[in-house]
């Protein structure tokens, strides 16, 4: 019986994959509606991603871009499990602590700013329990709207502890996703608009590709996360149709890895 019932949750799970939404950060397949890239139930809206109103930014930073520590490009770029997501990392861009399950210190550069985004979000979900999603969000999250993020993460996730039948503390599940590219704004030194592309799983098999549009301030000692508006990362994200205009991280993880 509890294995049954066990199974039946893990397909429940996998089925709310299939709606755009956003954590953690990411594509994130779970049970709630987290950050980044990230997608609990990969749905098949085919909007665009709206072009965020940041103020002037440079040209987005394509496939050519340079692959040194100060720019964003994907050399040197490694891997890394939260929760089953499937994250870059750098050893020279960050995050250079990752103590308690926790992404600090990122490089003051544009790849930094990329990484920090694909980090941070992906910590702001229920699976990651709230050991680590709570004090994500009380340090590395910063904007008006940060109350209303903390809000929804906190029923998010209890939400998922009840249907699991968790205690308080424990990590709410497993994510399915791998943050495979990104495109890249900056707004001068010290912001940036990233949208990360993240793989996850279709409704009919196979995968579906998500972009999810996250923002991020450098505070002076470390890049922080923008909250969404309103705290929901539903319209920041979109199925990505068209991945050409994307730089793709290399080195892969292979899927179950």
């Amino acid at each position: 019986m509890a294995h049954r019932m066990s199974d039946d949750i893990n397909r429940a799970a996998r089925r709310r994959t299939r709606t755009v939404v956003g954590t953690i950060a990411a594509v994130i397949v779970g049970i709630a509606v987290v950050v980044t890239g990230l997608v609990v139930a990969v749905g098949h809206r085919g909007d665009p991603v709206p072009d965020p109103a940041v103020g002037p930014a440079t040209p987005a930073v394509g496939a050519a871009a340079s692959g040194s520590a100060g720019s964003a490009g994907p050399d040197a770029v490694s891997w890394s499990t939260v929760a089953g997501a499937k994250v870059p990392v750098s050893a020279t861009a960050g995050p250079s602590d990752t103590n308690a399950g926790r992404a600090r210190g990122f490089a003051h550069t544009p790849l930094g700013a990329v990484l920090a985004a694909a980090n941070i979000s992906v910590r702001l979900s229920p699976q990651v329990g709230p050991g680590v999603f709570g004090p994500t969000l009380r340090e590395q999250v910063v904007g008006p709207d940060s109350d209303a993020l903390s809000q929804h993460l906190q029923e998010d996730y209890q939400a998922a502890r009840a249907q699991l039948g968790l205690p308080y503390g424990a990590a709410a599940g497993r994510l399915y996703s791998t943050t495979t590219g990104y495109q890249l704004d900056m707004h001068g030194a010290d912001a940036a608009t990233v949208r990360l592309m993240i793989e996850g799983p279709g409704t009919s098999g196979g995968s579906v590709l998500v972009a999810l549009v996250t923002h991020v301030q450098w505070t002076g000692a470390d890049w922080a996360l923008q909250a969404p508006n309103r705290g929901d990362w539903n319209t920041d994200a979109a199925v990505v149709t068209d991945a050409s205009d994307y730089t793709t991280f290399p080195n892969r993880p292979a899927d179950g890895s």
